[in-house]
């Protein structure tokens, strides 16, 4: 049941933080070429900080998966 929950914490927030990180950086591209300054200075907020945490839960979840699946390749070994 953790595993489980943890591996989908793991992919939403891979989806989440990849989806907010190429907002924020086309975005910020988009509003350079255009010459638009508050695009550049609006995406530097909110969107990018919750990139930034998004991506820590990721991680957090994928370092903990990485030990639950290692312990069920030893339970598999044993049996």
């Amino acid at each position: 049941m953790m595993k489980k929950l943890l591996d989908t914490l793991f992919w939403a927030s891979l989806a989440g933080f990849v989806l907010l990180g190429a907002v924020v950086v086309f975005g910020q591209i988009a509003g350079t070429v255009l010459h638009q300054r508050d695009w550049v200075t609006a995406l530097d907020g909110w969107p990018s900080s919750a990139a930034f945490v998004i991506s820590t839960v990721c991680a957090l979840a994928a370092f903990v998966l990485q030990y639950l699946r290692s312990d069920d390749e030893e339970a598999a070994g044993e049996g």
